[in-house]
């Protein structure tokens, strides 16, 4: 157990899983990307992939030869489209983040978010958790290398020149747990979308 609030500069979030619970929402956009490219994909087949990213998933169904490689870009982008149709109906905020990010900043400490997701969905998730006024930083996969990678970690340390002794990483999937050790910085294993409030400024921060 550790209270270390004091001495950090940057605090950085990885979103899905850690922000919101887009669970309910990730298979349907991309069963209906899929689709409309001519292939049929199943709950089951994508509870088999786990928690990778979508164009892993997309990667590997190319692999076994279900669409092609040449589609794979415009399915990602269609999932995309197809997620933030359905993101009102299907995602899952943690309404305390928004008392958790001004309390932060009161702190004066840097906010970043660091996803695997596209700029779209970011945005989304920005505006339905009402943050966008505590944001400093936004790193997606779409426009760097993705987790597990610690590539957009090191990045938004690099922005605010904040050592990784000075960053502490909200992360929950194992590959996002990965990339945020990988970068240095201190690491806080998040176990539900619903976990983070405000309380956690005020008591000891179990990092692993």
């Amino acid at each position: 157990m550790k209270d270390i609030f004091n001495n950090i500069n940057l605090c950085i979030f990885d979103v899905d899983g850690v922000l919101v619970n887009s669970r309910n929402l990730h298979f349907p956009a991309t069963s209906l990307a899929l689709y409309d490219y001519g292939y049929d994909y199943t709950r089951e087949e994508d509870e088999s992939f786990g928690t990778i990213p979508t164009r892993e998933k997309l990667n590997l169904l190319s692999e076994r030869g279900c669409i092609k490689s040449s589609d794979i870009e415009n399915i990602w982008n269609l999932k995309d489209n197809y997620a933030c149709e359905l993101f009102d109906d299907a995602i899952l905020v943690n309404s305390n983040v928004k008392k958790l990010f001004e309390s932060l900043k009161i702190k004066n400490i840097y906010i970043a978010l660091g996803s695997n997701a596209r700029y779209s969905f970011l945005e989304k998730v920005i505006e339905a958790l009402n943050i966008s006024n505590f944001i400093d930083y936004i790193a997606s996969a779409q426009g760097m290398e993705p987790k597990p990678d610690p590539y957009m970690y090191v990045s938004a340390m690099k922005k605010f020149n904040v050592s990784p002794e000075k960053t502490l990483i909200f992360e929950d999937s194992e590959i996002g747990k990965q990339a945020a050790y990988a970068s240095g910085a201190h690491v806080y294993e998040v176990k539900s979308y619903d976990e983070l409030s405000e309380s956690i400024l005020f008591k000891s921060v179990k990092l692993k």
